[in-house]
């Protein structure tokens, strides 16, 4: 297995069932995705900077680490869109750009009204049997809710999220609540009073996500993770691989061809991000929210998105500073991340000038990339997972994490606690 929140986290459980585990990892730290960078006073995540409160399976592990003291709650919330170069507020309450109630419907100004009135129908509409086959992203949209909440919800939200193409996403796997809620949404129907609804359903921790890591780290006996030590076989032993897919492939390829060949047809994608800081009197807009997502159809930055960190999270930056976190890349941008650092900053200072009205030269800028780090879960994803794990786990070996069966970091917990009681119920171990 290797050292991201997966492996770990499998680790961590394995040992408290009285297993030892061992970790290879290839490269020189913990964490994966995870990294967090602390400079010149500011906090600044290279990776994912949440985690999602209505999944408790990675709050519950940071509270069982010792870190409830820890969690933070988003400072700012609301969201925007971007279509154009004017910034649209999502309504509130809404879940993944899906209003909850009717005056959230009413005042969706990003939708004209005609798309307003079709996605009301969507929302209402007499309760259907659910689809027999999984469906894409952008089908699920178009059918349910009419086409133009493709490109100004499903786009920018949905396929942001995994920096992926809609038209191939797999509803099934990515959003199966959406899907399986063929009918009105529950919350929609019974409750109209935004006061029932929370804020915000993020999460993260002070001092950064890499504190989970950390955490988890220190609750490992030393020397169970070996740095620098990419698996090249697999054991006769249970094994977790807890690893991109294509790793998989490649050590399953001996093992199982046809569990092989299934992992490597799990497509990846590259993404960057830039992180930039100002003195807050040099950033003219208010940035009273948590950021931005861009209707990539209806604009023509470059940039996928930006967090507005300094006003998401409390103690990102130092007083008197603004620090921004935009994202570029993804399936519709692949080659990007092959830009030097100082033009994936220009991108990233030109478009935040269009959109912000940011002029003056940033304080600090960071440039993170994110090489075949984003796994794609495509149509059939789950039916492919599902294939893989019925040939291996009678050999005593699982996969887990963001390749499989995981969306997120919640997810990736209790999939690696999942596997791990998997593995220890092989060795005979309860």
């Amino acid at each position: 297995m290797g050292a991201g929140i997966t492996g770990l986290t499998a680790a961590y459980e394995l040992h408290k069932r009285g297993v030892t585990p061992r970790v290879f990892e290839a490269g020189p730290r913990p964490g994966g995705l995870i990294r967090t960078e602390r400079a010149e006073g500011f906090t600044i995540e290279a990776g994912p900077d949440s985690l999602l409160a209505t999944k408790p399976a990675a709050l519950d592990l940071a509270r069982e680490l010792g870190l409830e003291d820890q969690i933070l709650r988003v400072r700012t919330p609301g969201a925007f869109v971007l279509r154009g170069r004017r910034l649209y507020r999502l309504p509130s309450p809404s879940l993944l750009g899906l209003p909850l109630t009717w005056r959230a419907v009413l005042s969706y100004d990003l939708l004209p009204w005609r798309a307003r009135l079709r996605l009301a129908r969507g929302l209402v509409g007499r309760p259907r049997p659910a689809a027999a086959a999984d469906v894409s992203v952008a089908a699920f949209f178009r059918t349910r809710f009419g086409a133009e909440t493709v490109d100004l919800i499903a786009q920018p939200l949905l396929g942001g999220i995994h920096a992926g193409d809609i038209e191939q996403l797999s509803m099934a796997s990515l959003f199966p609540r959406l899907l399986e809620n063929t009918g009105r949404p529950r919350v929609f129907a019974k409750r109209q009073d935004s006061r029932h609804f929370p804020a915000s359903p993020f999460r993260s921790l002070r001092g950064g996500m890499s504190t989970l890591v950390d955490a988890l780290e220190a609750a490992l006996p030393s020397g169970t993770v070996r740095y620098d030590t990419p698996a090249a076989t697999i054991a006769d032993t249970p094994v977790i691989i807890a690893a991109p897919a294509y790793v998989a492939a490649a050590l399953l390829a001996p093992i199982d061809a046809t569990a092989a060949a299934l992992c490597a047809r799990v497509p990846y994608v590259s993404t960057a991000s830039v992180a930039l800081a100002w003195h807050r009197r040099d950033v003219p807009h208010p940035l009273d929210g948590t950021g931005f997502v861009v209707a990539r159809t209806h604009t023509n930055v470059r940039i996928t998105a930006c967090t507005w960190v300094s006003s998401k999270w409390t103690d990102r930056a130092p007083d008197e500073m603004a620090l921004l976190r935009t994202f570029i890349g993804g399936a519709h941008d692949p080659d990007v991340v092959d830009l030097s650092d100082d033009q994936l900053v220009s991108i990233a200072r030109r478009d935040l000038g269009a959109v912000l009205g940011i002029t003056a030269p940033p304080y600090l800028a960071r440039v993170y990339r994110w090489r075949r780090a984003g796994a794609q879960h495509t149509v059939g994803h789950l039916e492919r997972v599902a294939e893989i794990e019925r040939r291996l786990a009678p050999r005593g070996i699982f996969v887990a994490g963001s390749g499989f069966r995981s969306v997120g970091i919640p997810d990736c917990v209790a999939d690696a606690r999942r596997v791990a009681g998997a593995a220890a119920e092989s060795l005979n171990i309860l």
